[in-house]
């Protein structure tokens, strides 16, 4: 039987990592504006790979989150998933194991070819977009209104969709398992 501290202790970690997935999100649709400007091939294309390996790293890590919400599990960071274990132990999840799935060895692809890098960079760069901000909301009052009233009417039809999401996939799991 699962205890009341382990709950806590799982739904804090998934929302932590959430909040660490939005920053990085956060970070990286702001550095996709760097692109309308003129800037130099080099940076362009060292910016373009930052860009394709952070999206690729995030979209897996989110699903990879989601599933193992469904699946009521700690969250797995992939960053340092890997290095949580020693050359031979076998990891125990078969879906990041390298050995045994075509996405795992993309995902340490990922991870060595700069994920511990690029990942907390974007994240970093899109904890200082939101503290700035939330610095610019505080002083202004009707600007925390109209986004209250964003929230309002925005947040129940993506609630739905969410929760829709939710039930097809687990749906779709337990047929697929039957």
């Amino acid at each position: 039987m699962v205890q009341r501290g382990q709950i806590v202790k799982g739904a804090l970690a998934h929302f932590l990592l959430l909040v660490i997935n939005f920053l990085v999100l956060l970070g990286v649709i702001e550095s996709l504006q760097i692109f309308a400007d003129n800037i130099p091939i080099i940076n362009a294309i060292i910016l373009g790979y930052m860009l394709i390996h952070t999206v690729s790293l995030l979209t897996i890590q989110l699903s990879i989150q989601i599933l193992q919400l469904i699946r009521i599990r700690m969250p797995s960071f992939l960053i340092s998933y890997y290095f949580r274990f020693d050359d031979d132990e076998t990891i125990p999840i078969p879906l990041l194991d390298p050995t045994k799935s075509k996405l795992a060895a993309i995902i340490l692809l990922l991870i060595i070819s700069g994920g511990p890098i690029l990942y907390p960079i974007f994240a970093v760069y899109g904890f200082f977009i939101v503290y700035a901000h939330l610095g610019s909301i505080i002083i202004d009052p009707p600007m925390i209104l109209y986004y209250f009233e964003v929230f309002l009417n925005y947040m129940p039809p993506v609630l739905m969709l969410i929760v829709a999401i939710v039930i097809i996939s687990i749906v779709a799991i337990e047929f697929r398992h039957d």
